[in-house]
């Protein structure tokens, strides 16, 4: 249970809904040429619809070539509200972690203590900037133009189309070009999106942060049809930041749209708050 930094890294990732018959869905050939705002439209039109949803995962993972190590848990989402996870290793529960739009708190059930701190803590434990908004997406399978909160109709105007002989695809990297002479604070991010055609669900996306060099790479594959909806079953997921490379495969089962869920997380007052840093990251 040792390394939450490493474990998080990958744990706001994935996602799904409704418990039901499935059926494995494959691959598509693409039937028309769209434009980028109006394939965008289409995606976004295809997100999930949901208020709560949770479900159970297991998942192994390497950081910087060592040995793959292995974790399960579970995860509860309140939709732009609150992301609750379970982090278990052989039946007992090590972390526990609460992300809401203002802030995260972690609490580290083998050292007994905790941690609490403004939203933008998330990019100390991921290696990446990352808001609530894109946890949240990425979680969830959605499209979404990274750190975009502010102004999503301007970034959306941002993204071109690029070649791919299976997916649609649409990407900003022409932002590459315009980095060093731009004040703009997204300029310096590059997003490339692959989306399956029919169902217009992400299959695969690229972010480049050109200022500090640091990227992540999401793809989700074992598509399958429950009741009306499209969701993957696998995550695989890779990031590289400095000196930390990581990489990690995700496997989400018991998917469930749930009214009754709750978030609970009562720190004991015996546990000692804790400053997040370099060395208990």
């Amino acid at each position: 249970m040792k390394g939450i930094g490493s474990i998080l890294l990958f744990i706001f990732t994935a996602f799904c809904l409704l418990s039901c018959r499935t059926v494995t869905v494959g691959t598509y050939e693409k039937k028309e040429n769209l434009r980028p705002a109006k394939l965008i439209e289409n995606a976004i039109a295809n997100n999930p619809n949901y208020h709560k949803a949770s479900y159970k995962f297991s998942a192994e993972y390497t950081t910087n070539g060592s040995s793959p190590n292995t974790f399960s848990g579970n995860l509860r989402v309140c939709h732009d509200s609150v992301i609750w996870l379970s982090i278990r290793s052989f039946n007992i529960e090590g972390f526990r972690v609460l992300v809401s739009p203002d802030s995260i708190k972690v609490m580290d059930r083998i050292n007994n203590r905790y941690y609490a701190e403004n939203v933008s803590a998330i990019e100390k434990f991921v290696n990446i900037s990352m808001s609530y908004n894109d946890l949240q997406s990425i979680l969830l399978n959605e499209f979404f133009c990274y750190q975009s909160d502010d102004d999503t109709a301007k970034m959306i105007s941002d993204y071109k189309s690029c070649l791919d002989t299976t997916f649609y695809c649409v990407s900003n990297t022409s932002n590459k070009k315009t980095f060093k002479e731009s004040n703009e604070t997204h300029a310096n991010i590059a997003q490339t999106v692959k989306i399956l055609p029919e169902t217009f669900r992400v299959k695969n996306l690229y972010i480049e942060d050109m200022e500090t060099g640091r990227n992540a790479f999401v793809e989700y594959d074992k598509f399958v049809r429950i009741g009306d909806l499209l969701f993957p079953q696998t995550m695989n997921i890779y990031v590289e930041s400095g000196d930390f490379a990581g990489d990690m495969k995700f496997s989400i089962s018991d998917f469930e749209l749930n009214e009754d869920l709750t978030f609970p997380f009562k720190i004991p007052s015996k546990y000692t708050k804790t400053e997040l840093n370099e060395k208990n990251r």
